[in-house]
């Protein structure tokens, strides 16, 4: 659809004539009828009037293929801190007449999420912006203490609230129907060992290891011993890992987690350097964002700093970023290093 004829469509759809539409942006008729037959096209300051006319965005005067208007919704929310409601509303709109025309058709629906779940991280960040703000007022709120905890995702002291109930009977019939499906399993596993129930985990980890035999195996079966009896008692069957796996990159980071939240912080950068190192490219950030961090419990600025310019470059060089939210989020945090 032509531009000319996107206009005649808006102008028949709101119901009004070449004329009543050419006196509101105060042109002739003649320019409007030669736009909607394509003989000329509106000047390019017009457009911004016409699309607040018509109550759209400037784009949806424009016809985009689908999979440009997959690949714009892609790029707002890898490139975008935050979207505008009418750019949520037009994806939205976008993919929920896409789902209603096939509604097993996964990339809308997997599109969908992925608006809907980021959407909500930005709310949550301006939630705890004005819980922080509230808090200065009043400092002894439940209320605003409560919102700031759960926009930041905080530990719950309720354990009805707290637990994973609901994700683990999700994950439980999952993989009754798709037991093959070896990543469901280490989403279950974490759930479990999460709330503590080890009986379920060590049946859940039995299961996984009939369906396929790798690393994670032997990291899984090392967390269960941690949480259940204390990372003093898994260290040994963390080391026996790291022995038997010395070049896997995922059983380096999982141990290297491990050892991030027991307090063996230099342990864990050490780790998180060898996974980096013999990771396959493109490589994921993690490794350096949890250097970073360590870096950072460690009071090491500098360590911190470097870690995320190293992370900066590894985007642009192995990702390709040339811009956006995702380069700038780490940038935010080098200058908060460097106040």
């Amino acid at each position: 659809m032509t531009l000319g004829k996107k206009i005649q469509e808006l102008r028949k759809n709101k119901g009004i004539t070449q004329e009543t539409l050419a006196s509101e942006l105060h042109v002739t008729s003649q320019a409007v009828s030669k736009w909607e037959s394509d003989t000329s096209q509106p000047d390019i300051s017009l457009l911004p009037v016409l699309a607040a006319f018509f109550g759209i965005m400037i784009d949806d005067l424009f016809e985009y293929s689908k999979e440009k208007e997959y690949e714009r919704i892609d790029n707002m929310i890898e490139n975008q801190r935050f979207l505008t409601n009418e750019e949520f509303a037009h994806a939205e709109s976008f993919l929920l007449k896409e789902i209603e025309r096939n509604d097993k058709h996964h990339k809308a629906i997997s599109a969908l999420g992925d608006l809907y779940h980021f959407q909500a991280t930005r709310l949550d960040y301006r939630a705890r912006t004005y819980a922080k703000k509230a808090l200065e007022l009043q400092p002894d709120s439940k209320f605003d203490h409560n919102t700031l905890n759960n926009a930041s995702g905080g530990k719950m002291f309720d354990w009805n609230v707290d637990n994973h109930s609901e994700l683990i009977e999700y994950y439980f019939e999952f993989i009754a129907k798709n037991p093959q499906v070896a990543r469901a399993y280490l989403y279950l596993l974490d759930s479990l060992l999460d709330d503590c129930r080890f009986n379920e985990s060590v049946q859940v980890l039995e299961k996984r290891k009939q369906v396929i035999e790798d690393s994670m195996n032997d990291y899984y079966a090392s967390y269960i011993v941690e949480k259940r009896d204390g990372f003093e008692h898994a260290v040994r069957f963390y080391e026996d890992c790291l022995k038997k796996y010395p070049t896997d990159w995922r059983t380096l980071t999982s141990v290297a987690n491990s050892y991030a939240t027991n307090e063996r912080l230099n342990d864990a950068i050490v780790l998180f350097e060898k996974s980096f190192a013999v990771e396959e490219k493109p490589r994921y950030v993690d490794s350096l964002e949890s250097i970073a961090q360590l870096n950072i419990r460690l009071g090491n600025k500098n360590g911190a700093i470097e870690a995320y310019k190293r992370e900066l470059t590894l985007l642009k060089e192995e990702w390709n970023y040339k811009g956006g939210e995702t380069l700038e989020k780490v940038n935010r945090k080098i200058a908060f290093l460097n106040r």
